[in-house]
Order: C-alpha cells, then sequence, then structure tokens
C-alpha cells in the first residue's frame, strides 16, 4: 500500500508542536469550563493526553500491519479541534476559499460597498422576496425561533417560513405545529406511517434435528430444509460485501467456520446467539441481492422505484428476519459481543426498510449493552474479540451521531466513552475478501481489487468528528453561552425541541454578529487536510468526484466511464464490494461536512444582504455548490435504496437543500449570487433538484417525514417548475 499520502512534512510538524504548545498554556480545552470534573473521571482527557510526551493510556502490542492501520488513523483523527480558542469577531472578513475565490477576496466597507452591493442584487426591504426582518415576522415566531443545524429546520428560517407560508401551499399550514413541538412532530408523522410492526405470519417451514430433547423437557433444535448449504453460500457472501463492507461487524472466516458450520451440524436453536446472528445476517444477504436485481417496488410515470425486492410491507428476507426475531427474545437481555452484534444487524435491517424509529431503537438497545459490555468486562483490545468489539462500538457512534444530528433525537452517551475505546485494527482483513462466487461476489481477484472497507471505516470515523465538530461549535459560537438540555424535557410546547446549538433572530444587522468567521476557516482548512491524508484508493478530488477511485497505486488506472451518473439505464448494476455505495457515502458526507461550514452564509444572504461583502457572497455559493450533485442521490446508489446507509438521514438534509435552492429561484440576494458570481452553475442546480426530487417522490412510499415534506415540496416547484 502507498503510504506516501499520510507522510507529513517536517513543517507540518513544527506546525504542530506549535500548536500544542499554545493549547497547553491554555487549559484542557476539550473540558473547558468542566477541568475540574474532567480530573476526578478521567485521568486525561484525548487532547490532554496528546499534549504530554508519555500519553496516559497505552495501546497494546500490535503488529507491523496493526501499526500502520492506527498510523494511518491516528494521522486523520489528528486534525484536531484547535478552534475553541479561536476569538470570533463579528467584524471578520470571511473565510478566503481556494475552491472558487469568483467574488474576490477583500472585503466590503459598511458604507458605500452596502449600497453597491443593494444595487447589484436589486434588495430591498419593500420587496416581497427581499429579506425577512424578525420585527416584520408573528410573535410566536420571533420568540420561538432557533437556528439550529437540524436539517428540517431550515424550514423556521424567518425568510424561507414566510415564503412557505405565503405560498398558500396547504402543507405548510403545518409549519406552526412544526414551530410548536418541533422533532416529535416528525416523529408522529413516521409512527403514523408504520402503525404496526413488521408482518410476523411469514416464516420458514423446518422440523426437528433433535426430537429427543423435547421427552426430556428441553427446546428441540430445528433445521429449515428450504434454506439449503447454497443460499447460506450465497446470502453470507451478498452480506459480507455490502453491508459488511459499510459497517465491518463479523470477521467472514470465524462465522463461516464457527457459527455457520455448528448451525449445519446442530440446527438452530431458541438461546442459541449464534442461531439470531445467522438468521440475521441471512436476512441481509437476501436483501443485498434482491435491492439490485430484483424489480421495483413501485413504477410512478415510467420511473421505476429505487426500492427493489419485495413489496411495501413485505421486504426481501422477512421470513429469514422473523426466524431471527422469533428467537431473539431469549438472548436481547444479554450483554455480549454478540448481543450488541445482532442489535446492530436488526437494526440494520430495518432501515433497510425505511422503518425509522425500529432502527433507532435497536441502535439504542445496541449502544446500551456496548457500554455496559466495555464498562463492566476486562477487554484484552490487542485480541481478535477485542477488535471486534472496537467495531462495533464505533458502529454504535457512527449511527448515534447521525439520528442524533439529522434528526434531533438524544443520545445514550457512548460517544463519551470514544477516549477509551482504541480504534480498530482489523485483525485478518484479507480473509474477508474471500468466499465462493455469488450473484454479487465475482471471483476474488488480484490485491488491488480488494474493497478497501477498513479504510473507509476508519475515514468515517475520523470525518465523523469533524462533523461532530461542525454541529457543536460553528453554530454554538453564533450564540450567548447556555447549558445544554436533553431532547425529551418536562416543558411542553415550542421549548420542547431547543438545542444550544442555536441563535435567536436579530433585530437589525447591527445586532447580527453574522457567522464565526475564523473558526470556519479553521475548520475549511481541517476538512480539506482529512481528504488529502486519505489513503490512496480513497482519494479524490472535486474534478473527479464522479469517477471511480483509483484502482492502483500510481492513480493511473481507472475505468473510461464515470462511477456516478444522472441515469444508469434500465439494467441493475452490482458493484463488486459494494464500491458505489460506500464511496458515495463517504464522498457525500465530505461535500455534507462543507456545506454545513458554509451554510451560516446562506443565512446571513436571505436575512442581512445590506452587510454581505464580497466574501460572504463567495461563502454562500460555495455553500449552495456544496449541496449540488452528490453522489449518494446518483446512479447507481439512487436505484438501490436498500443498500444506502442510514436511508432517514440523506432524506432530512434533501428537503433543507431544497428549500434553500428555491430561494435561489425567489430569493433577490441569492438569485445574484449565482447568476453573477460564477461559482456555481444553475444547471447543475437544476440537475440537483430534479434527483433530489425524484429521491423524496421515491422514499415517501415509505417515510412519513419524506411522505409530508412532498406535500410542501411538490406544490412548491410546480408554481414554476423545477
Amino acid at each position: 500500500m502507498d503510504m506516501s499520502p499520510l507522510t507529513h512534512s517536517e513543517a507540518a510538524d513544527s506546525s504542530h508542536r506549535r500548536e500544542r504548545a499554545a493549547i497547553a498554556a491554555q487549559a484542557c480545552q476539550t473540558c473547558r469550563n468542566r477541568k475540574s470534573k474532567c480530573d476526578e473521571q478521567r485521568p486525561k482527557c484525548g487532547l490532554c493526553r496528546r499534549l504530554n510526551a508519555e500519553c496516559e493510556y497505552r495501546e497494546p502490542p500490535a503488529t507491523k500491519k496493526d501499526k500502520t492501520m492506527v498510523h494511518i488513523l491516528d494521522t486523520l483523527t489528528r486534525l484536531e479541534n484547535k478552534f475553541d480558542n479561536l476569538a470570533v469577531s463579528g467584524g471578520s472578513q470571511a473565510p478566503s476559499d481556494v475552491h472558487s475565490p469568483a467574488f474576490g477576496t477583500s472585503s466590503l466597507s459598511a458604507g458605500s460597498s452596502t449600497a453597491s452591493f443593494l444595487r447589484s442584487t436589486g434588495a430591498s426591504r419593500n420587496d416581497s422576496t427581499g429579506p425577512q426582518r424578525p420585527r416584520d415576522l408573528p410573535m410566536e415566531l420571533q420568540q420561538n425561533y432557533q437556528h439550529l443545524t437540524v436539517p428540517h429546520k431550515i424550514m423556521l428560517w424567518p425568510s424561507i417560513y414566510i415564503h412557505l407560508i405565503n405560498s398558500g401551499i396547504t402543507a405548510a399550514a403545518d409549519l406552526q405545529h412544526v414551530l410548536q413541538e418541533g422533532t416529535p412532530w416528525f416523529i408522529k408523522r413516521e409512527i403514523a406511517k408504520h402503525p404496526t410492526s413488521l408482518p410476523s405470519e411469514i416464516g420458514l417451514p423446518c422440523f426437528a434435528v433433535n426430537a429427543g430433547a423435547a421427552e426430556q423437557g428441553q427446546s428441540s433444535n430445528v433445521a429449515f430444509p428450504t434454506l439449503t448449504i447454497q443460499q447460506i453460500q450465497e446470502h453470507s457472501d451478498a452480506y459480507f460485501n455490502t453491508f459488511n463492507v459499510l459497517y465491518p461487524l463479523l470477521n467472514r472466516e470465524s462465522f463461516m467456520n464457527d457459527v455457520v458450520a455448528k448451525l449445519l451440524r446442530e440446527g438452530y436453536g431458541d438461546g442459541d446467539v449464534g442461531s439470531v446472528l445467522a438468521l440475521f445476517v441471512f436476512a441481509l444477504g437476501q436483501v443485498a441481492i434482491e435491492g439490485v436485481f430484483d424489480r421495483p417496488i413501485s413504477v410512478v410515470n415510467g420511473q421505476p422505484s429505487g426500492l427493489r425486492g419485495g413489496s411495501l410491507d413485505h421486504p426481501p428476507g422477512l421470513a429469514l428476519f422473523n426466524e431471527g426475531r422469533r428467537r431473539l427474545g431469549f438472548v436481547v437481555t444479554q450483554c455480549s459481543l454478540e448481543n450488541v452484534q445482532i442489535l446492530l444487524l436488526q437494526a440494520t435491517y430495518y432501515e433497510a426498510c425505511a422503518r425509522h424509529l425500529d432502527f433507532w431503537r435497536s441502535t439504542v438497545a445496541a449502544s446500551m449493552a456496548c457500554q455496559v459490555l466495555i464498562r463492566c468486562q476486562s477487554i484484552d483490545w490487542s485480541s481478535a474479540n477485542g477488535d471486534l468489539i472496537k467495531r462495533a462500538y464505533w458502529t454504535c457512534i457512527l449511527a448515534e451521531d447521525l439520528y442524533h444530528l439529522d434528526l434531533d433525537l438524544p443520545q445514550t452517551g457512548i460517544h463519551t466513552m470514544e477516549d477509551e475505546v482504541p480504534l480498530p485494527y482489523f485483525h485478518g482483513t484479507q480473509e474477508d475478501q474471500g468466499g465462493a462466487a455469488s450473484p454479487m461476489t465475482p471471483a476474488p481477484g488480484r490485491g488491488d481489487e480488494r474493497s478497501h472497507y477498513q479504510y473507509h471505516f476508519l475515514a468515517m470515523i475520523a470525518l465523523r468528528r469533524l462533523i461532530a465538530r461542525i454541529h457543536g461549535v460553528i453554530h454554538e459560537c453564533e450564540r450567548a453561552a447556555t447549558k445544554a438540555e436533553p431532547l425529551w424535557r418536562s416543558q411542553a410546547g415550542a421549548q420542547a425541541h431547543d438545542t444550544p446549538a442555536a441563535t435567536t433572530p436579530q433585530e437589525n444587522a447591527e445586532e447580527y454578529g453574522g457567522p464565526p468567521v475564523a473558526v470556519i476557516r479553521e475548520m475549511i482548512r481541517q476538512l480539506d487536510s482529512w481528504r488529502a491524508l486519505l489513503p490512496r484508493p480513497l482519494q479524490w478530488s472535486d474534478n473527479d468526484k464522479f469517477d471511480f477511485p483509483a484502482s492502483d497505486p500510481s492513480g493511473a488506472r481507472r475505468p473510461n466511464e464515470p462511477l456516478f451518473s444522472v441515469d444508469q439505464g434500465p439494467i441493475p448494476i452490482g458493484h463488486k464490494y459494494n464500491l458505489d455505495v460506500v464511496s458515495a457515502q463517504l464522498r457525500t458526507r465530505f461535500y455534507y461536512a462543507r456545506f454545513m461550514m458554509y451554510r451560516p452564509f446562506v443565512y446571513k444572504a436571505l436575512h442581512f444582504p445590506e452587510v454581505m461583502t464580497a466574501d460572504d457572497a463567495n461563502c454562500c455559493a460555495l455553500a449552495i455548490k456544496s449541496a449540488c450533485l452528490w453522489p449518494l442521490a446518483m446512479a447507481p446508489p439512487k436505484n438501490k435504496k436498500r443498500l444506502v446507509p442510514h436511508l432517514f438521514a440523506w432524506t432530512q438534509n434533501f428537503m433543507g437543500i431544497l428549500l434553500i435552492l428555491k430561494m435561489c429561484s425567489v430569493n433577490d440576494c441569492l438569485r445574484t449570487i449565482v447568476d453573477e458570481g460564477g461559482v456555481v452553475g444553475r444547471q447543475e442546480i437544476d440537475i440537483s433538484i430534479g434527483l433530489m426530487l425524484e429521491w423524496m417522490r421515491d422514499v415517501k412510499q415509505v417515510d412519513g417525514i419524506a411522505e409530508w415534506s412532498w406535500g410542501i415540496l411538490e406544490p412548491l416547484y410546480a408554481q414554476r417548475g423545477t
């Protein structure tokens, strides 16, 4: 493997030393304002450990190969959080950006430049499409509006809120309920969409393999005659080359040799964790096959659905999943590694069926079991079992972050242990590339055709930390310091959805402090560094974000056709090792992070255009560009939605982005930034609108929140076309 992208220069090392020395002179930044509590509960926080020559936590001995993997993640995660120290000044210059500096780099003055910018945009306080002042809004909106990072809260931005209310759209009347109740109102939509659980009457025929056990008062193991060895092999291979590439919970060799081999000998038992684990794996394997190659669940206006296999009420693999569910009750209260894996597999199946609340509850149960497992058992992190525990832990972390940040659902507290749990070494990565050929897994080829799934997983962990900082720091800097409070509180009404990452609207431009420029500048640098330091098989640039990743160390061998396109044609595409979905997830999450960093400038353009500078306009355009043409919304991923992880997160973000893109046509300031800035073009905006509307039209069949959102989006875009 080419390690050149991960090598730090001496200048970079010197810069890191100076930065660490400066931070150390301050205090414990990670535990700011709670340092005494940190000292009592943990000997050293993560940042403090890195500031000392002698680390408080010592990793267990590892092989040279293991150390290489840890070095990769250590390099990625060293992009640390220095912006707690940065002074946030309202009059600071907007962050300069190397991507598309079309608006120039000099700030506009508060005098003549403001007037010239207003003339160029045509913005007017009396214009119906101009900025909406808080004093012009309903009193309830003035009192309760919070500028939150949760995607569906974009519809509560004053300018967008007023536009939707004035649009005459029937569903817009529900915005008052969103304002009053927040996230719980959206959860009710999902409950109404799926009032009952998945059908339980479907199962597999079976026969007892140890009939004598019943005579002794014991439950007898069973075998399933319709579940052949060939099907077991195909379902297992499909799982390990799709879902396990995204979240590597299991080791293929030990699963096949230990779990499956025992089941073939002894049958499936009621209190056997291996039986439940295997049945869930087989169910997901069937989802992986039929979710790509089976018929779509519907065809609307000649457009086949991206949800393939089964039907709305009977998803693929339901019979296998039900057999696992029937046995889950006997093992569900255990706090073992297998129990955590089972709950995460169950959550994965529910999300493949768009059962978002079932996914959430299963993930919560997995996170709680994982916490008990780690805190109450002595774990040898250097062992193969310890490595699987690390994989399960970080899978819980990634899942919890998504539903917390994108749905505003409460956390379990598992994130507080991330300084205690090492990063996985991925013992025995080679055997996970093997397996017999199947419809989803062609026979293994050369080493350069491996999935590199371990690199994807580790890179997602590092990116996750940056994204959490974006939500927790950028928008936190825009408000006065407040205490963090849990989502579900006893207070009723609008206060039920307040979170600390918020800012209330200001009466005039003088009171508006603007985005935290210094923080954003630093985070832009860190995000770009994260991508530059990725291993060679994962790297891409903005110019080739639709292309296949480099398939050899020189990066020269790539197929002629793109990996992602607007339309792939009628023939389903099943890429080996889930290459399209795993690449789309990593790249799209990167552009999501960039969009979140620049998004405060969109808010400023909508509500305070008279104080926009040229750099502000450039950053606003970059926010819009970062939200366009996300690989995950393109083919092939859009045609295999059952394999897309965390379907709800992307659906929520598409709703917010579509509202912003609509404002690019109706708001004078945003329209000028798009049409005259030269950063983002109308064509890519229009293509993105089409892709995201197609996504929302499709998933509304199975998603309660998307169904309500479509009631706003369809008439909104039908008024002037897309």
